[in-house]
């Protein structure tokens, strides 16, 4: 959203309209650039990758993409296809299903935003503190 605020400086007059006088236009943007972390959470990429028992989905940890370039991990995310070429939807993974049916509406800046959290923030370590939730998250008996 953006709004467009109009302010006249009229020498002292009260606001209105005067001939002559400087208008300035400034355009602010008040929706804030989606934050990583928060996307990482909310699009399910830390719950399928770190959150659910591996005999469940047996996704990789997210270190995994670290590696990646910008454009290499908007193709995965797009498409499901990763950076060595395999097609994650043609093998049926829940990655390549996920990639076509819903992150393939991400913007660019959601992209972007999810990238820098894992590039720059994202850890093993990280990772592992979620899987510690597990047992937490899946009370029931898991299957062996």
């Amino acid at each position: 959203m953006r709004l467009l605020f109009v302010i006249a400086i009229t020498k002292g007059h009260s606001m209105k309209i005067i001939p002559g006088i400087l208008i300035l236009l400034l355009s602010f943007n008040l929706m804030a650039a989606p934050a990583g972390e928060r996307l990482a959470f909310v699009l399910g990429c830390i719950n399928c990758h770190h959150q659910t028992p591996k005999q469940l989905i047996n996704a990789p940890s997210l270190v995994i993409v670290q590696p990646y370039t910008l454009d290499e991990l908007r193709i995965l995310l797009k498409t499901g296809k990763t950076r060595d070429g395999r097609d994650l939807l043609a093998s049926s993974s829940l990655m390549g299903i996920v990639a076509t049916e819903q992150f393939i509406y991400m913007s660019d800046e959601e992209i972007q935003a999810v990238y820098d959290f894992l590039k720059n923030d994202w850890t093993a370590e990280k990772g592992l503190a979620e899987e510690a939730k597990i047992p937490l998250l899946y009370q029931a008996n898991l299957p062996q």
